[in-house]
C-alpha cells in the first residue's frame, strides 16, 4: 500500500515538473488534427460545389443570353404581327362597306338579269289567265279554266318575286271557288238526248197517214178462172166501201211528206238541245227541250208508250242544269296587270 502511494506521489510529482507528455494533450491534439483534416475536407466540397455553381451560373448566363436573342426575335415578329394585324384590321373595317357595295352590284346584276325572265313569265300567266276566263265566260268550260288558272299559278311560283304574292292569293281563292263548281256529265245528256232521236222513226203520228188509208196489197189471186173471177168481185167491192172505226182527234189525214217533216223538226229540235248542252248554252238546252216536248204533244200519238217514255225523258232532261252557277273570277289577273304596270282590267 505505501508502495502504491510512492508511485503515485512519484507521478504526480513527475507531471509537476514537466516530465513526460500529458494524454489529454495529445487527444486535443488528434481532435484538433481530425477537425483540421474534415475542415479541409468540406472546403474542398465547398469549394467543388461553387465551382459547379460556377459553371452552372455561367450556363444559365449563356442559356439567358439565348433567351434574350430569342426574346427580341419574338418581340420582332411580335412587332411585325402587330403592324400586320393593325393594317388588316384597316381593312376589316372597310371591308363593310366594300361588301355593300358588292351586294348592291349583284343585285343589279340580278335584276338586270331576271328582269325579261320575269316579265316573260307576268306575261304568260296573263295570257293563261285570260285564256281561262274567256273560256269559263264564254263557253262555261270550268275543267279548262281550272287547268289554265293552275298552270298560270305555277309559272308564276317559279319567280322568287314577293310582288306577285297578292296574286297568287287571289288565284288560289278563285280556284277553290272553281273547284267547288258541281260539274254536270255532259256526256250522259248528250247520250239520252240522241238515244231519243233514234227513237223518232217509231213515235207514231196523229191524225191517219195517206200510207194507211191506202188499199191493202192485192192478195194473189187464186189459180182457176172460177176462183179468179169472184176474187176480183170482192176485190171490186171491198174497194167501193171501206169502213174503219177511228178517234175523232185522228180523222185528219196525215201525208207522207208532212209525217216526215214532223219527225225531221222534232229531230232538229232535239239537235238544238244536243248542240246547247254541248256548249253549254242553259237557256237555249232549256229552250229546245220545251219546244220538243210541245212538238211531241202536239203532233205525235201521246197514248203510245214509245211516245210517253220520250216525254218522261225530256222532262228529265230539263230537269239537269247543264251550266250550274260560275264564281267571278278576274280579281287576280287585274292585280296581275297592276304589278306588271299596265292599265287595271275592267271587272
Amino acid at each position: 500500500m505505501s508502495a502504491e502511494i510512492e508511485s503515485l506521489s512519484t507521478e504526480m510529482n513527475a507531471r509537476r515538473t514537466g516530465g513526460g507528455s500529458s494524454p489529454m494533450l495529445v487527444a486535443f491534439a488528434v481532435i484538433a488534427l481530425l477537425l483540421a483534416v474534415y475542415a479541409h475536407w468540406r472546403f474542398g466540397q465547398f469549394d467543388e460545389r461553387i465551382d459547379r455553381v460556377h459553371g452552372q451560373v455561367t450556363q444559365l448566363r449563356g442559356t439567358q443570353d439565348r433567351l434574350a436573342g430569342q426574346i427580341a426575335t419574338l418581340n420582332a415578329r411580335l412587332d411585325t404581327s402587330q403592324n400586320a394585324t393593325r393594317n388588316e384590321l384597316r381593312g376589316l373595317r372597310e371591308l363593310p362597306a366594300q361588301v355593300g357595295e358588292l351586294g348592291r352590284s349583284v343585285e343589279e346584276l340580278r335584276t338586270r338579269t331576271e328582269a325579261p325572265q320575269r316579265a316573260w313569265v307576268r306575261a304568260e300567266a296573263m295570257y293563261l289567265l285570260d285564256l281561262g276566263a274567256r273560256r269559263l265566260n264564254l263557253e262555261h268550260d270550268v275543267v279548262t279554266a281550272i287547268v289554265a288558272m293552275e298552270t298560270a299559278d305555277a309559272r308564276l311560283a317559279t319567280l322568287n318575286d314577293p310582288a306577285v304574292t297578292e296574286v297568287r292569293r287571289l288565284l288560289a281563292q278563285e280556284l277553290t271557288e272553281l273547284r267547288a263548281v258541281p260539274a254536270p256529265d255532259l256526256p250522259a245528256v248528250l247520250a239520252r238526248v240522241a238515244a231519243i232521236e233514234d227513237a223518232i222513226p217509231a213515235f207514231p203520228v196523229l191524225g191517219v197517214p195517206v200510207t194507211s188509208a191506202r188499199r191493202a196489197p192485192a192478195e194473189p189471186a187464186p189459180q182457176g178462172a172460177f176462183e179468179r173471177g169472184m176474187h176480183r168481185l170482192a176485190q171490186a167491192l171491198r174497194d167501193l166501201v171501206s169502213l174503219k172505226r177511228i178517234d175523232p182527234a185522228t180523222t185528219r189525214l196525215v201525208t207522207q211528206e208532212e209525217e216526215s217533216l214532223r219527225r225531221q223538226h222534232l229531230e232538229l229540235l232535239l239537235f238544238a238541245a244536243r248542240v246547247a248542252a254541248m256548249q253549254p248554252d242553259a237557256a237555249a238546252y232549256q229552250e229546245s227541250l220545251k219546244a220538243a216536248s210541245a212538238w211531241l204533244t202536239e203532233f205525235f200519238d201521246p197514248s203510245s208508250p214509245a211516245v210517253k217514255g220520250a216525254q218522261g225523258e225530256i222532262a228529265a232532261l230539263r230537269d239537269i242544269s247543264i251550266a250550274p252557277p260560275l264564281p267571278a273570277v278576274g280579281a287576280a289577273a287585274r292585280q296581275l296587270q297592276r304589278v306588271m304596270g299596265g292599265t287595271p282590267a275592267s271587272p
